[in-house]
C-alpha cells in the first residue's frame, strides 16, 4: 500500500499518525484538535474570515496566505513563523492579514506528515498545473476562483519542521505534480535541503486548532 494511501486513510479516520519511517519529527504529526471555525458543510477546508483556514480532517489551522514572505532559509522560516501573529500586535511589521487574535509563538512550520496530508485528497484527481491540493469542497483541484479559501499557493517547494539526522538538513515537500505512480496520476515529491540553502523554498505556517 502506498504512503499516500496510508496517510489518507489515517486522516479520514481522524487518528493520530506516527511511523518509524518518519523519525525526526519529535512530535505526533497529525492532531485532532478542535477546529477554530467548525461547521457542518462537509468541506475539507473552511475559511474562517480572519486570515486562517481550518482543515476539517485534522483540526489544523493554516495561514490562508500560502506564500506570505517568499523563499527563506529554514532558520529564517522558523524565526519568521514563530513571530507571526494578529496584525493588531504592535510588535509585528508583517501579520499576513491575520485578525485571529493569535500571538507570537503560536504558529510554526508544519511537520512533513502534516504538509503531505494536504496532497492526499488531490492526488487521485490528476491535478496538472495547479498545486496538488484540493479546493474547499474537495471535489476539484486548487485554483484561483474555484472555491478555495487559500491564496497564492506556490507550486513548488515548502519547508517542513522535520530535521534530518545531523541537524543541517530538513525535509521539503513540493506541491508540483509528481511522477505517475502510487494512487491516481500524481505522487507527492519529498526532498531534503540544507537549512541554509539559498534555493527557492517557501513557507506555509500552521497551528493546532483552539
Amino acid at each position: 500500500m502506498s504512503f499516500v494511501r496510508v496517510l489518507s486513510a489515517a486522516v479520514a479516520a481522524g487518528v493520530l499518525f506516527t511511523s518509524a519511517a518518519l523519525a525526526g519529527d519529535g512530535v505526533v504529526a497529525l492532531q485532532t484538535a478542535d477546529p477554530s471555525c467548525p461547521d457542518d458543510s462537509g468541506n475539507i477546508y473552511v475559511g474562517c474570515g480572519n486570515g486562517t483556514v481550518t482543515d476539517n480532517r485534522t483540526g489544523l489551522v493554516w495561514l490562508a496566505e500560502a506564500d506570505c514572505w517568499g523563499p527563506l532559509t529554514w532558520r529564517e522560516a522558523m524565526e519568521t513563523v514563530a513571530g507571526l501573529a494578529d496584525v493588531s500586535d504592535v510588535r509585528l511589521s508583517e501579520g499576513c492579514g491575520l485578525t485571529d487574535s493569535s500571538s507570537a509563538g503560536e504558529w510554526r512550520l508544519p511537520t512533513m506528515v502534516e504538509l503531505l496530508a494536504m496532497t492526499a485528497d488531490a492526488n487521485p484527481m490528476c491535478c496538472g498545473d495547479p498545486p496538488i491540493i484540493t479546493n474547499d469542497i474537495g471535489d476539484g483541484c486548487w485554483g484561483i476562483g474555484v472555491g478555495s479559501s487559500f491564496s497564492n499557493v506556490f507550486m513548488g517547494r515548502y519547508w517542513t519542521a522535520t530535521s534530518l539526522p545531523g541537524g543541517t538538513r530538513a525535509r521539503v515537500v513540493t506541491l508540483d505534480p509528481g511522477p505517475a505512480g502510487g494512487i491516481g496520476c500524481q505522487s507527492f515529491t519529498l526532498l531534503e535541503r540544507e537549512k541554509e540553502t539559498p534555493a527557492l523554498v517557501h513557507v506555509w505556517p500552521v497551528h493546532a486548532g483552539q
